[in-house]
């Protein structure tokens, strides 16, 4: 679905609040700046050829969606350039078509009908003429309880799969995700194999991505329902001892964990935007003024699940690592999404992931930041104004973890789409030495999709 778009007002912080942001940038003031009301968006005909359109349906049903309210749903890619294009009012990236698959036969058809049409079909929005969206996908199709393994459809998010999982006694893992396709894609730690449907036919792979097809099903490692489940926070003296307590949690702890590191400023910042929009208690303000961070201290959260014995060995070795570290344990910040309010105040707001080896993270980490911060410094509206990079590191695993990087800076009001796509640009040079060869990609997706109609998901 469209992400970060408000399409009706809601209530905002008062100026105060936004006076601290607006000096954290950089800038005297930030104004309002609300999307386009929807009522005043025109949308073009969807131009899905006759024949393709009779095919879809006979095969789909009420499930071949060409009207307005699911072509714009996903008009837009999650960049912060096709953001702001929509919320101005520019439909140009509106698919022709949203396809809802309920099953991997489905999706081979419609695949099959879109080739002989030449129609090119993406399954990220604002990439293509038409949108499969799996969101339909949700079921277990098999599940071995002795062998831990659970083939599941690649639509389901992880609140559905863990109530379907814990009804029959099992877990996957308290990573949060919005669809499994994504959750591969940031880490693959617990995933034996993928199903990919392409244009040339099915795919069973423990390698290939989903840029060479429609990911349908994954065959994943379960466990059995923990007995017991721990959240504790933590604040860190800095970015550096978080993260060597998070490589140390790989070691010690013997139960099942995962854990969330932001950085300084990811840190400050919503312990700054909660004060902002919420009213603390008096014990908060208390424990602020005597027990406040200082400005490089960093938050992690570690959830701990398994047998008892082991969650409670887990804890404690995880504790004395984090005292060893300087670390001590605090309230923590709830993260909740910002991104449509700061849109609505004149704020850019984009995000990048990168998966890297634990030795490389903290090179890629200071490489975007750099990155970053000269990109949002040569294209700030005004002198002096800059950005902030927001960093966190989750999805930990043996060999390494997932870096996501949330950048906000002041938009250029004459030239915001402009200026987002430079910003980024900035960043994806960074991580270009991250991806598979672009010769190789090419040669792969040659022989899977020929007629090149599989749109790519990079930005």
């Amino acid at each position: 679905m469209t992400p970060w778009i408000r399409w009706t007002a809601e209530p905002a912080p008062a100026e105060p609040g936004w006076r601290w942001l607006a000096q954290s940038l950089g800038m005297p003031a930030l104004l309002a700046t609300p999307a386009r009301p929807r009522a005043e968006l025109a949308l073009p005909a969807s131009r899905l050829p006759d024949a393709a359109r009779q095919k879809l349906a006979a095969l789909l049903g009420e499930r071949l969606r060409t009207d307005d309210e699911a072509r714009i749903a996903h008009a837009a890619k999650a960049d912060a350039a096709s953001v702001l294009r929509l919320r101005g009012g520019d439909l140009s990236q509106a698919p022709d078509a949203v396809l809802c698959p309920h099953n991997e036969d489905e999706v081979l058809a419609l695949l099959q009908i879109c080739a002989e049409a030449g129609i090119v079909l993406g399954t990220t929005n604002g990439t293509a003429r038409a949108v499969c969206d799996t969101s339909g996908m949700t079921d277990i199709l098999s599940l071995d309880a002795v062998s831990g393994l659970a083939q599941v459809q690649a639509g389901i998010g992880s609140t559905e799969l863990a109530r379907q999982l814990a009804a029959r006694g099992m877990s996957f893992g308290p990573a949060e995700f919005s669809y499994l396709g994504h959750r591969i894609g940031r880490n693959p730690e617990g995933v034996l194999d993928v199903r990919l449907a392409t244009p040339q036919g099915l795919l069973s792979s423990s390698v290939l991505g989903s840029d060479f097809g429609i990911l349908t099903a994954a065959t994943l490692q379960i466990r059995a329902l923990p007995a017991a489940t721990l959240h504790l926070d933590y604040l860190f003296p800095d970015f550096a001892s978080g993260f060597a307590a998070m490589r140390g949690a790989q070691r010690e702890c013997v139960a099942r964990i995962s854990v969330r590191l932001s950085d300084g400023e990811e840190t400050r910042f919503h312990r700054r935007l909660a004060a902002m929009t919420q009213t603390p208690t008096l014990m908060q303000r208390i424990t602020d003024i005597v027990h406040g961070p200082g400005d490089g201290a960093a938050a992690l959260r570690i959830t701990i699940s398994g047998g008892a014995a082991d969650v409670e060995t887990s804890r404690k070795r995880f504790a004395a690592l984090a005292r060893k570290l300087g670390a001590r344990t605090w309230d923590g910040v709830t993260p909740h999404d910002y991104r449509p309010l700061l849109l609505d105040r004149g704020v850019t707001v984009d995000k990048l992931r990168a998966s890297a080896t634990w030795s490389n993270l903290p090179v890629l980490y200071a490489a975007l930041r750099t990155a970053l911060d000269q990109a949002m410094r040569l294209y700030a509206p005004r002198a002096g104004a800059h950005g902030l990079v927001l960093a966190q590191i989750t999805d930990a695993r043996h060999d390494g973890a997932t870096l996501t990087c949330t950048f906000l800076f002041p938009r250029l009001l004459n030239g915001d789409v402009a200026q987002a796509q430079a910003v980024r640009k900035a960043a994806l040079d960074v991580l270009a030495a991250q991806k598979q060869p672009a010769e190789l990609r090419r040669a792969i997706g040659a022989v899977l999709d020929p007629a090149g109609i599989l749109a790519s998901d990079e930005p």
